[in-house]
């Protein structure tokens, strides 16, 4: 799904804040906020709502989410300190955060029903040619390297993200990431043209934000169902990376040496340690 709503940015922002910072998570929502203003201009009174709103998923989030993200990890964790991690531990462990995220667009959704119907049009129109840009920067962002640039970019940060995990990345690792960045079929274009269709249907959902039934049968599909908007193509070249992914971190696994397995084990302590401790203290709110 784009970022192309109030509700999308507030997911897309405690998503990737469970996996950040204790003060990074912790100011989370100060964060949305902010975050909100470069998008949409709203009045005191929808400011009031969407605090109150954004508070309450917080809240939710780290008494409901993090003990379950922290579990998850745990079960991770130990089975790559015993060595004994399995590609289908891979696929259950991505399939069980597939499923959080199904979690929180539930939590999300009914906020979206509540407040898209309060913005003006005036509102409306700000917030989708704020999307616009948005695409149009992503557009030229795109056309800006040639295909032989975009995959050395992404050799470049496929290595420095396996060497924040793993230290010294040896040749054999080395191989094995190269060979993923060949084999990996680009989705840039696929993406933004979904996109571009998300958003078209996004703006004539709110359009309809008077009439309850139809709005709300609308924002369901552009949360549940969006899917529907993505080229059979898409559709293919995502479920192949997604694939080939679990297929190098399973290789890359079965390739750690003793001194990158203590310190896979040790930067999951951390998160462990940091997401237990968050929603202790987010309880006794």
């Amino acid at each position: 799904m784009p970022r192309a709503s109030i509700v999308v940015v507030v997911v897309i922002t405690l998503l990737l804040s469970a996996c950040s910072t204790q003060f990074g998570y912790r100011f989370a929502d100060t964060l949305i906020e902010w975050k909100l203003n470069d998008y949409v201009s709203l009045n005191s009174q929808q400011e009031q709502s969407v605090d109150q709103a954004i508070t309450t998923l917080h809240q939710w989030h780290a008494t409901s989410e993090l003990p379950y993200y922290a579990q998850q990890l745990q079960t991770l964790r130990d089975k790559i300190a015993s060595n004994t991690l399995t590609e289908t531990d891979l696929v259950a462990t991505y399939e069980q955060f597939f499923i959080a995220w199904q979690r929180m667009l539930n939590a999300v959704e009914p906020h979206a029903q509540e407040m898209l119907p309060q913005l003006s049009d005036e509102q409306i129109i700000e917030l989708i040619e704020n999307l616009r840009e948005k695409q149009r920067e992503e557009e030229e962002e795109l056309l800006e390297y040639s295909d032989s640039e975009r995959s050395k970019r992404l050799i470049r940060r496929a290595e420095k993200n396996t060497r924040s995990w793993l230290g010294q990345v040896t040749k054999v690792q080395q191989r094995l990431i190269n060979r993923w960045v060949v084999e990996r079929l680009d989705t840039r274009e696929l993406w933004l043209d979904y996109n571009q269709r998300w958003l078209n249907e996004f703006e004539k959902a709110l359009q309809q934000r008077q009439q309850p039934e139809q709005f709300n049968n609308y924002l369901q599909q552009l949360f549940y169902n969006p899917e529907q908007w993505r080229s059979e193509e898409l559709r293919s070249r995502v479920e192949h990376n997604q694939q080939l992914t679990l297929v190098l971190f399973y290789q890359l696994s079965e390739t750690l040496t003793d001194r990158q397995r203590r310190r896979i084990v040790d930067k999951l302590d951390g998160y462990i340690e940091d997401m237990n401790e968050i929603a202790e203290d987010f309880s006794k709110r």
